[in-house]
């Protein structure tokens, strides 16, 4: 009887073989173990600390503790961050920064005073960082960021106007633009880093702040978190 024999692979080919199921197995380990954890920085509502720098739990999106602005000037420090809500989604993470002026205010400040108050009435310039969670068109960021009462509607046609040919179309997920305050009435814009431009309007300068830090915050976490002297060394 004429005996069949299997072929048998060559040793050579089976160890390679073995090596590449390995290193399949360990890389499958490593992103298991890399998405585990950055699962429970996010769900936990802790992030991992970077030196230098505060990050929003909601976004993951890291701001410097102090920051350099096109119009609001240099070295601003950072007074507090949160992020802009719609409904269940996190929109974008707002950064507050001030000037050497702001911050003397606020370390001079009654007891009775809030800080979200100091800082609106603190002749010192101002800065917000919007970093966007989600991508948002120019649109829609022209129309909130023009929804201010007290504002006669010709500012805020110029204001947005400005705002939709500077964005040009899209700010996408993590690109970023910026609210500039210089007393007593300019407002100036940034995004992606170029400035926009400027209006010069008190109601403009002084609603577009409040809409931020008043009793109607469109980021009551960003309030929350100014309001959080622990948060914030002057």
């Amino acid at each position: 009887k004429t005996k069949i024999q299997a072929n048998k692979q060559p040793s050579h080919l089976k160890i390679m073989k073995e090596k590449k199921s390995f290193s399949t197995s360990l890389s499958l380990v490593v992103v298991a173990v890399v998405v585990a954890v950055s699962a429970f920085f996010f769900s936990s509502g802790e992030t991992p600390a970077i030196e230098g720098f505060k990050t929003d739990p909601n976004t993951g999106f890291s701001f410097p503790l102090t920051n350099d602005f096109q119009m609001a000037g240099k070295k601003l420090q950072l007074l507090g961050m949160g992020t802009r809500k719609k409904l269940v989604l996190n929109v974008y993470s707002v950064a507050l920064y001030g000037s050497k002026p702001v911050t003397k205010a606020l370390a001079k400040k009654s007891d009775g005073q809030s800080n979200c108050d100091t800082i609106m009435e603190s002749k010192g310039t101002k800065a917000a960082t919007l970093t966007m969670n989600l991508g948002l068109n120019a649109e829609k960021m022209a129309e909130a960021l023009t929804n201010i009462d007290g504002v006669d509607q010709p500012v805020k046609d110029k204001f947005g106007e400005m705002i939709l040919t500077g964005i040009d179309g899209r700010l996408k997920s993590g690109e970023s633009m910026t609210l500039e305050w210089k007393a007593p009435s300019t407002v100036g814009v940034t995004a992606r880093g170029k400035m926009i431009g400027d209006v010069k309007d008190k109601s403009l300068h002084d609603g577009l702040l409040k809409a931020y830090l008043g009793a109607k915050s469109v980021s009551p976490g960003l309030k929350q978190s100014i309001e959080d002297t622990t948060a914030i060394a002057y």
